[in-house]
């Protein structure tokens, strides 16, 4: 068997791991799952990653002692650090059993997992494709960033502005960062140097009486900023060791381009958010059929309210959701502020009511078709209320 056809199975299998989460089958469970199911699923993984790869021999071992050295060093002043901090703003009690069966019951749910997910990296990121090395190691990072986090909880991270902003830099972009650094790691020096640099941190949790009493936003720095400074080191001693380095390979693991992985992501979770002029939204009905779908998204532009016009489609705020449809009317209310008459292409009759100024947020500037059916898809695995929101395509309220 191909290593590529090797690696997209693996890849499938873990994503399929998902599913318990995704379909709530998890809540459902308790901790049966976190204790018995999820540890099972990881074991069965890296027996099937084992017998893929166990005939691959990997030579990529020339700096396996530098780099753990480093990885070392970099763990100690996480744990430093860490405490230090601790003794600034304070210790909190440890939340976690800490009796002795406690703590064995803890070490089963996570020790496990945590070794098999760096075996199965190791053999992932050795074995693809090395001229697109860059682009494997941000996919196979990807791919354990959405294993780390809880997908049950989707619903919730995005709740509100301020609760998705959190879960962003609170949760993603840590993870993102550490997954990155982790995939890194695991090329140039095996999965017992990352299994070492992520034990520590684990163990500290689940055996300590007290914890140091940190916010999540110092946290959040501190689980990014010393795994990439880590990762500058680390490759500036590894294209320093070896002369015959070429520059082309120096660029395929180079910070430029980890710089450009990590920026671009930030760069979409940022225009996930909403962060730029230009918004996406993913459209839930066929109000605006033919013209716009349901499963499309739109691009909409944060134009002047003073600026739209009759024909313009336009997005406005209902009550926990928005609503796109055309303006074919515009005139004022009471206070001369701007009142516009709405209708969905699709519809007999305009809106029910008129849209205020203060609920218009901005123009529909592009279409992309078919691209938004998999969050609609998430959206009701997470058994939302999207259809019921949504159904009320004449944007009454209630």
């Amino acid at each position: 068997m191909k290593k590529s056809i090797k690696l997209l199975i693996l890849s499938l299998i873990i994503l399929s791991s998902l599913v318990f989460e995704v379909t709530n089958v998890s809540l459902k469970l308790g901790s049966s799952y976190a204790y018995v199911v999820k540890p099972m699923i990881w074991i069965f993984i890296g027996i099937i990653s084992y017998f893929f790869f166990r005939n691959d021999k990997i030579t990529n071992n020339k700096y396996k002692k530098d780099v753990f050295f480093i990885v070392s060093i970099t763990t100690l002043i996480y744990f430093l650090l860490y405490f230090i901090l601790g003794y600034i703003k304070g210790f909190a009690n440890n939340p976690y059993d800490i009796s002795f069966k406690g703590i064995v019951t803890n070490l089963w749910m996570f020790l496990p997992m945590l070794v098999t997910k760096e075996y199965v990296r190791y053999y992932m990121i050795n074995n693809c494709e090395q001229k697109k090395i860059l682009l494997n190691a941000l996919l196979i990072s990807i791919l354990f960033t959405l294993v780390e986090l809880n997908i049950y909880k989707f619903d919730t991270y995005f709740s509100s502005s301020l609760a998705t902003l959190e879960f962003v830099m609170q949760t993603f972009i840590p993870s993102l960062i550490t997954s990155l650094y982790l995939t890194y790691v695991c090329y140039f020096a095996g999965y017992g140097t990352s299994i070492f640099y992520v034990l520590l941190p684990q163990l500290i949790m689940y055996v300590l009486p007290i914890l140091p009493d940190i916010d999540w936003a110092t946290m959040s720095i501190i689980n990014s900023a010393i795994p990439f400074f880590s990762y500058i080191y680390i490759n500036y001693s590894i294209n320093k060791m070896d002369k015959t380095l070429n520059r082309k390979e120096v660029r395929t693991v180079g910070i430029k381009g980890w710089f450009s992985m990590i920026a671009i992501v930030i760069l979409m979770v940022c225009f996930g958010l909403g962060v730029f002029q230009y918004k996406p939204l993913v459209i839930a009905s066929n109000s605006m059929a033919p013209k716009i779908h349901k499963g499309d998204i739109v691009i909409i532009k944060d134009v002047n309210v003073e600026n739209v016009k009759k024909g313009d489609v336009i997005r406005y705020k209902m009550e926990g959701y928005y609503v796109v449809h055309r303006v074919v009317m515009v005139s004022l209310d009471d206070d001369n502020q701007k009142l516009f008459i709405t209708k969905g292409d699709n519809n007999d009759d305009v809106d029910l009511y008129p849209v205020k100024q203060s609920q218009y947020a901005g123009i529909v500037k592009l279409d992309i078709p078919y691209l938004g059916y998999p969050t609609l898809i998430l959206g009701k695995l997470l058994h939302t209320n999207v259809d019921d929101k949504v159904s009320v395509d004449k944007g009454r309220v209630e």
